[in-house]
């Protein structure tokens, strides 16, 4: 252990209590960022901390706000009702919540003896309504507020909240709270609370950011910036495999099943993807397919709170081998215990959420392994890309017994329910709407992609209508109608598993068949119960309309001879009144010429 990065070194008296607080959590020496950031935040100063995932910034932020609460009630201030002292914002409810526990774990070791320190929780949920937490925070007291823009912003605009006593204020993963997603929002707090405040803000990747920073009021901030050659730390080592896109789900499953880690992350592309892989992981357990020693989860952004929550719960205490299956919800700032291993089924959109990917393991220097799937192709060159970002990855020697008969396993799941069908063709679509949004666009190329193997990944029987497929998908490769099975299903007899689903599915299709049905037998009624007289006389009127538009057309060209001629002869006759008016402006014009010489 470095001298330098002993907490009895730190440029800083701690509260004794404190002090405790870190010998009993663990946390054995600082790193480099807390042992920079603690003297300058507890020393008034406004600060822009940028540090690679896991190097322990929430602990960094912690400290000096419990150091300013402390001082100021030992120093006799009284907070007023209504009034707080701090408030910390982050992006997600998962990272709130994880901030709050970080307060928890320090206020059990504060004395009992003092006037106490309390944090309040302020996600947006089912279970409470931001009246239920003006209730809670007026009947509590708390000093520290812990939550999300959304509801943070819906509480401050209370009357029975006032922030004039607010002196410090954190924004955790600043870069994404001061992009557009939540930039009016952000902007909108800051404005209600007081200028003269202390600012922090914290992200790995608070560079992206760019000027954006400074429109959090910050005055002269202090920038840490503790970086290294790479931006992965040390102990973490990322890798990626190259597949083929209908065999990425078999290796996937290959790796959770054979290789040895405690508690692995997946994150998949969207909300859709990952229930649906989901449920045919759950499946596989039953036709041994999957390790049934192994413990799976699944958490995205479509869930409540409490839901979320809970998933999140359960994977960090779960005493066997865990898989959590996730989006980029679960990308950034959480901290989960024994997380040896993180797998991007796709890569992200951006490089810096790419590295909050990665950097849920390897934390606090601990060993961890970050896997990226590749599809065979222009994907490859992401590996280029990664290390002009000073990013360091190395290819994985990845050899897996692929199962000869899992594509039909597969279908034959889907072909169960036509709800599946449908999950199915939803994630599918979404999928590819993501892959159009990445920022290296010029590897990640909607022209190359390969739609026939992804759409076997994600076991479809068929090929949706998408103007993707048609534009870039040559004819050649374009399955018939779209169907990649023989034979072709009869999608009117396609049924749900789900009774209810089924009735409402046919009533639909009796609907529609009926609709047509009766314009069709409308239309041929029509005809067949006309009158045979009304047939001929049909016919005879049709001849009689053609003649008379023959006439017609004959008198109107007639009539149009007749105007060309009299306008020849009119444009002749005001060819000669020209001339005659012209010879008389001549003669009027000399007449005057000598009247002006009389003069």
């Amino acid at each position: 252990m470095a001298r330098s990065l002993s907490w009895d070194d730190l440029k800083y008296d701690l509260q004794p209590w404190i002090r405790t607080a870190v010998d009993g959590m663990g946390f054995d020496s600082m790193t480099p960022v807390q042992a920079s950031t603690i003297p300058m935040f507890c020393g008034n100063k406004d600060v822009v901390v940028e540090s690679v995932t896991g190097s322990g910034k929430t602990i960094a932020f912690v400290i000096p706000i419990l150091e300013k609460i402390v001082k100021d009630v030992l120093n006799g201030s009284k907070l007023k009702k209504g009034h707080f002292y701090s408030l910390v914002i982050s992006p997600t409810r998962e990272l709130s919540s994880q901030i709050q526990s970080v307060y928890d774990s320090f206020l059990a070791y504060y004395p009992d003896d003092v006037c106490p320190i309390k944090s309040q929780l302020l996600v947006g949920s089912s279970a409470s309504s931001v009246r239920d937490d003006v209730s809670s925070f007026l009947e509590n007291r708390p000093q520290i507020l812990v939550g999300t823009p959304g509801r943070i912003l819906d509480f401050l605009k209370s009357v029975a909240i006032k922030t004039a006593s607010c002196g410090v204020t954190v924004l955790d993963e600043a870069d994404k709270l001061l992009d557009v997603s939540f930039e009016k929002e952000v902007e909108a707090i800051l404005n209600m609370l007081p200028k003269q405040r202390r600012t922090g803000l914290f992200s790995a990747t608070i560079s992206s950011a760019g000027d954006q920073i400074f429109r959090t009021g910050m005055r002269n901030p202090v920038k840490i910036a503790v970086k290294s050659k790479v931006q992965n730390p040390e102990s973490l080592s990322i890798n990626y495999v190259v597949v083929k896109p209908q065999d990425k789900l078999q290796y996937l499953l290959h790796i959770l099943n054979h290789i040895q880690y405690r508690k692995c992350i997946v994150y998949f592309p969207t909300c859709t993807s990952v229930t649906y892989f989901y449920s045919f992981m759950k499946h596989l357990f039953s036709t041994g397919d999957m390790n049934e020693d192994l413990g799976i989860y699944s958490l995205h952004g479509k869930l409540q709170t409490t839901s979320r929550l809970n998933t999140l719960g359960k994977f960090s205490s779960s005493l066997s081998k865990s898989v959590l299956l996730t989006t980029d919800v679960a990308a950034r700032g959480i901290d989960i215990p024994e997380v040896d291993l993180v797998l991007q089924f796709d890569p992200p959109t951006s490089t810096e959420m790419f590295l909050h990917r990665c950097g849920r393991t390897g934390r606090a220097n601990r060993v961890g392994k970050a896997i990226t799937f590749l599809n065979e192709g222009r994907e490859e060159d992401f590996v280029n890309f990664l290390e002009v970002k000073n990013i360091e990855v190395d290819e994985m020697p990845l050899t897996a017994k692929l199962m000869e008969d899992f594509a039909d396993k597969f279908k034959a799941w889907v072909i169960q329910d036509r709800a599946r069908f449908d999950h199915g063709i939803r994630a599918f679509v979404g999928f590819i709407r993501y892959y159009s949004k990445h920022t290296a666009s010029s590897i990640f190329r909607l022209q190359s992609l390969d739609y026939i193997g992804v759409a076997k990944l994600y076991g479809l029987i068929r090929l949706p209508r998408m103007p993707e497929i048609s534009k870039y998908l040559d004819n050649d490769s374009m399955p018939h109608e779209g169907w990649l099975i023989e034979p072709a299903l009869d999608l009117d007899k396609f049924a749900f598993a789900n009774p209810q689903m089924e009735r409402a599915r046919l009533d639909e299709l009796k609907k529609v068949k009926e609709t047509n049905d009766k314009k069709k037998l409308k239309s041929d009624l029509k005809k067949k119960n006309a009158a045979w007289s009304n047939k001929t006389s049909a016919k005879e009127s049709k001849g009689e309309r053609k003649v008379k538009m023959a006439q017609r057309r004959k008198a109107i060209e007639e009539k149009i001879a007749r105007e060309e001629e009299r306008d020849e002869s009119e444009e002749e006759e005001d060819w000669k009144d020209m001339v005659r008016r012209s010879k008389k402006r001549k003669t009027f014009s000399q007449i005057q010429g000598d009247f002006s010489e009389l003069c």
